[in-house]
């Protein structure tokens, strides 16, 4: 390759880098609009908390609160270089119109959930959060074939964690095979996940935003357990990331389950591993 063709395509990877990074920066917008808003109105409804309703599973998942979240999580984000954003949320012109379809939203959304969300799962948003945190750890095992303990392992710093694990702590001296091992696996099994629509500029940092805010399941299914081979169905995961997840995480969640899905089926082992 010569020098004019290794420009092209650096300049055509920087474009795309660019354009994934607006995308998650307009995911994040939309969030934070969705949050404003919905703060705004519960202003408006006050004390009456008869007319908000509630998902009557042993949870707290009302679409309230599963699009409203905690403020200092957003402000980290926020700190960021803002761009303009790809697509804007548009604001009602009559808020009380508003509120009455929130309420009726809410409403069906709430007996969706009923329907859909089995008494089993006893924190249904922190299973979203069990998805993106299953799929960061399947690829990390994957690339760091071996390693147990993935402790400060992230997706976003593999390339220096390839480097770090690869050079002798004392000498200093960098195994140049082993590290050309790992940079091989990771190219690899990101050229895959590229098929399915991952995106390496967007998907990491928004994996990490998921997990923070929804965190992970804490009790773990027993082994062939109903839970167990729930959690472990795809399609249930499916059902329960369109009934539970807010629409504006819906479809990443879904490639990440799709991610997943692809990755149990390569390496024959269960979606969800402990």
């Amino acid at each position: 390759m010569n020098l004019e063709q290794t420009v092209t395509a650096l300049s055509t990877q920087n474009e795309q880098f660019k354009q994934e990074n607006d995308q998650l920066k307009a995911v994040l917008g939309i969030i934070q609009e969705n949050r404003d808003l919905r703060a705004t109105v519960q202003g408006f409804i006050g004390a009456d908390d008869s007319q908000v309703c509630a998902c009557s599973i042993r949870t707290k998942p009302s679409i309230l609160l599963q699009t409203t979240f905690e403020e200092k999580q957003f402000r980290n984000y926020l700190q960021q270089p803002k761009a303009k954003h790809m697509q804007k949320t548009s604001s009602p012109i009559d808020l009380s119109s508003f509120i009455l379809n929130s309420l009726h939203t809410d409403k069906t959304e709430s007996q969706s959930c009923q329907t859909d969300i089995p008494c089993e799962v006893k924190e249904p948003e922190r299973l979203l959060g069990e998805i993106a945190y299953q799929l960061d750890r399947r690829i990390l095992s994957y690339v760091f074939q071996g390693y147990k303990r993935l402790y400060g392992f992230t997706l976003r710093n593999i390339p220096d964690k390839i480097i770090e694990v690869s050079t002798h702590p004392l000498s200093g001296k960098v195994d140049e095979g082993y590290q050309h091992h790992l940079n091989r696996r990771y190219g690899h099994i990101m050229k895959r996940l590229v098929q399915l629509g991952y995106k390496t500029a967007l998907h990491p940092p928004l994996a990490e935003f998921i997990v923070n805010t929804y965190g992970i399941l804490m009790e773990r299914p027993t082994d062939n357990s109903i839970q167990y081979m729930e959690l472990n169905n795809p399609e249930f995961l499916k059902r329960h990331v369109t009934a539970v997840a807010p629409i504006q995480l819906k479809k990443e969640l879904l490639l990440f389950l799709s991610c997943l899905c692809n990755m149990a089926e390569k390496d024959k082992k269960p979606l969800l591993l402990w």
